[in-house]
């Protein structure tokens, strides 16, 4: 599976250059923006070319090279793993997810070197989708889904204290946010549970290319509505989901504040 926030930075690409675009219009400083240059999808897309790519190239030179199906199914999993590490040493902390997937990449390589056979690891990834998407699911119901967490995510300074403001303020923005969380989880759902039905049903060399090339499609299809959508929202209601509020708006305290978007405040009792 790809990290949904692959999926965030990438749509964050056109939302925030189109944002940039308006902050350029006469009499708006350009200053105020957050501009992205296009090279900003290198990262993602790196990312998902690590997750999703080289381990089925690795799997299958490995293959080719004679190893038998449950060393070349871990020799796999190396770069994934690799990534995690090198991120986590990096940042120096391991997120939830980022550690979860790491315990379970062990207890499957774990079990196979016992004699559980490599349909075990070809579970691992189809379990993982389907725990993670069942999560982000979860997160939509919450008081911060997960859309708004990694949109906090993507800014420094005054930005995410303006983009708390709106959550607060805006009820077409939190209603946004949690559509496209859910829209995620529903993802990450299906694909585990077409990985799931793969590893019990095919042939074991089939299972890593079948299973890649659907991750690859639904990441694209996510991306795609994400994109799509997060243009419609500002269109609609003059709010980016993901980028820098039109002018910085929102960003010093202090400063005017536009009319509320036919918005309720958010219960006080959610956090």
């Amino acid at each position: 599976m790809a990290d949904v926030a692959d999926v965030v930075d990438m749509a964050d690409v056109a939302d925030t250059a189109d944002t940039t675009s308006r902050l350029r219009r006469p009499g708006v400083g350009e200053g105020d923006a957050e501009p992205k240059s296009g090279t900003a999808a290198y990262g993602p897309l790196l990312s998902i070319a690590i997750d999703l790519v080289v381990p089925l190239l690795v799997y299958y030179a490995a293959r080719a090279l004679g190893a038998g199906q449950g060393p070349a199914l871990l020799l796999s999993g190396a770069p994934s793993a690799l990534r995690l590490v090198t991120g986590a040493v990096r940042r120096r902390r391991i997120d939830g997810v980022d550690l979860f997937f790491t315990v379970l990449l062990a207890a499957a390589a774990l079990a196979t070197l016992i004699g559980g056979g490599p349909r075990i690891l070809l579970f691992k990834d189809a379990v993982l989708s389907l725990v993670v998407g069942g999560w982000m699911l979860g997160t939509g119901f919450t008081g911060r889904p997960l859309a708004f967490q990694l949109g906090q995510r993507l800014h420094r300074g005054p930005v995410p204290g303006a983009r708390e403001r709106i959550w607060r303020d805006s009820a077409e923005f939190r209603r946004g946010l949690r559509v496209l969380t859910v829209t995620w989880g529903a993802g990450q759902v299906l694909d585990g549970g077409v990985g799931t039905l793969a590893a019990a049903t095919l042939p074991t060399d089939s299972v890593p290319l079948l299973t890649r090339v659907v991750s690859l499609l639904l990441l694209a299809l996510t991306v795609a509505v994400t994109a799509a959508y997060a243009r419609r929202f500002r269109t609609r209601h003059g709010l980016p989901l993901f980028g820098v509020p039109d002018g910085g708006i929102w960003s010093t305290p202090g400063s005017p504040r536009p009319a509320s978007h036919g918005a309720a405040p958010e219960p006080s009792g959610r956090s």
